[in-house]
């Protein structure tokens, strides 16, 4: 059996819908309010068990901590009931993590998130070991930066498993301060902003200029040269897959045996809300790769997924099932 393990944060979405984001010193007034169940962790883990099919041969974990309180038996009990397992989701005596949503009539978000019991996600060696046992069967493990400290998970990881596969989305972005943790990277899926944020930690002075000079005269071209330099930052050894996430334009696979390939988006009638987009998105590649799907399926794939999650409001509630996104592809 294979098996996808989300390593990452659950936080309670608490969404505003406005017309207008206020201003310092400036109160106004709000279309709607509304509570859903989030978190990058979450969001991915949720996504990932909901897109595979019903037959898949695939068991999907989660890795995290919530508070003891209501929203964290709710935060728990969501990911149950999409089957995921969650014997490794453990209570803190925190509050469980939190996250303010502006969502304004465009469908674009701003987020602030507190932690809360997310925080104390640290696992130490003898965790990994127990946690992931060495297996033939193949595995997945799915990590952002919504944790404390990603890159040393990824090296604990690597050191008890080589053979595992790890997908990171360094989001929210921060500088990398040891390029060489890219090197334990097999999945890079990232978006555009956090693409050129990367870039900056990563490449040298002329290599940085010649791709920037690309992007801001040709936007595609520019992030299809910027994936290929990322496929030889990462792992060389396992699936090696740079997936670069372009909003509305589309997405670009790259890895080094078929180069860089744009995707062009799905086209919407309306955007309702972008939250959960990305990590629907992430969820649907890790399982389409675990599925042995080819690239242009597994991408097809994906962008009708994230299509119909920013049609819908929220984050976890928007995520379609694997029935619902065939069906719409038809």
């Amino acid at each position: 059996m294979t098996i996808i393990t989300v390593i990452g944060s659950l936080n309670k979405d608490l969404v505003t819908y406005t017309n207008k984001v206020p201003g310092a010193g400036e109160t106004y007034q709000a279309n709607a309010f509304q509570t859903h169940n989030g978190g990058k962790g979450l969001n991915e883990a949720l996504a990932t068990a909901k897109l595979l099919p019903v037959s898949a041969d695939i068991k999907v974990r989660m890795v995290g901590r919530v508070g003891n309180d209501s929203f964290g038996q709710e935060l728990k009990g969501c990911l149950a009931d999409a089957g995921v397992d969650v014997s490794q989701v453990t209570e803190e005596p925190l509050p469980s993590g939190v996250a303010v949503i502006l969502v304004e009539a465009s469908g674009e978000n701003r987020i602030l998130i507190t932690p809360g019991a997310n925080g104390k996600l640290s696992l130490d060696e003898a965790a990994v070991a127990a946690i992931f046992p060495v297996s033939e069967e193949p595995e997945f493990v799915i990590l952002q930066n919504e944790q404390p400290d990603p890159a040393e998970n990824m090296k604990m990881l690597k050191k008890n498993n080589p053979a595992v596969n790890i997908a990171y989305n360094p989001s929210p972005f921060y500088e990398v301060s040891d390029p060489a943790v890219l090197g334990l990277v097999d999945v890079l899926i990232i978006n555009e902003g956090e693409a050129a944020d990367l870039a900056k930690s990563v490449l040298a002075g002329p290599a940085l200029e010649k791709v920037n000079g690309k992007i801001g005269s040709s936007f595609v071209e520019g992030y299809l040269a910027l994936a290929s330099l990322l496929v030889n930052k990462i792992n060389g050894d396992n699936l090696n897959t740079v997936v670069i996430t372009l909003g509305a334009k589309g997405a670009i696979y790259a890895n080094m045996v078929h180069g860089a390939k744009f995707y062009a988006a799905e086209k919407v009638a309306k955007v309702v809300d972008t939250t959960g987009a990305g990590d629907t998105f992430l969820g649907a590649i890790v399982g389409q790769l675990a599925l042995d799907q080819s690239i242009d399926d597994l991408m097809a794939f994906a962008s009708k997924a994230s299509s119909i999650v920013i049609q819908r409001e929220g984050a976890a509630e928007s995520i379609p099932t694997h029935a619902e996104v065939l069906e719409a592809m038809k």
